[in-house]
């Protein structure tokens, strides 16, 4: 069941087309947190071991409407790593991202070997305040595969629990530099 619901919510997202973000979002950065517990393994690993994982994704989207994301993640005790993206295109081996934007929602997914992962946030009347969630969900009999930018290794994961953290949206772009 989980693996048709992943299924679908990777087909809609990514072949559905997406709507532009809306107007009151030009100019401003939306940025998200969250922290995960996960059973993970680099790929070609005998044992699979806990690590909790905090996650901070800022999405900019410019003053002409173009979206622009940065990931960044750290684990305690073994560092701290990012990826860059434009929206809708790969950055190295890590997984195409692109805010798909419903109303007062905007949805962000990353479909991987084995699963994806999920964030939403919600944005109030004025888009001036916001709150997030989200988690990720695996094929049935499946691990989860993608790459992280703290070892540049792939990561096999086999269970990951997330919480919803916390959500803000800013004037200007969060990044530095020019709208």
């Amino acid at each position: 069941m989980l693996a048709r619901i992943v299924f679908f919510f990777v087909l809609v997202f990514s072949s559905a087309a997406h709507a532009a973000p809306p107007a009151q979002l030009f100019g401003k950065s939306v940025i998200v947190t969250w922290t995960e517990t996960r059973s993970q393994r680099h790929v070609g690993e005998a044992e699979f071991y806990n690590v909790k994982a905090s996650h901070k994704l800022i999405i900019y989207i410019s003053v002409k409407g173009r979206t622009f994301i940065r990931q960044m993640n750290q684990v305690n005790h073994v560092g701290s790593g990012k990826f860059d993206q434009v929206a809708g295109q790969r950055s190295g081996p890590e997984v195409a991202r692109t805010p798909s934007f419903s109303g007062q929602t905007m949805t962000i997914i990353a479909a991987s070997k084995g699963g994806a992962q999920r964030r939403i946030v919600n944005f109030d009347a004025g888009f001036s305040s916001c709150s997030n969630g989200g988690g990720t969900g695996f094929e049935a009999g499946k691990t989860r595969i993608a790459y992280s930018p703290i070892t540049k290794k792939k990561v096999e994961m086999r269970s990951v629990s997330t919480s919803n953290g916390s959500c803000t949206v800013q004037s200007g772009n969060a990044f530095g530099g020019e709208n």
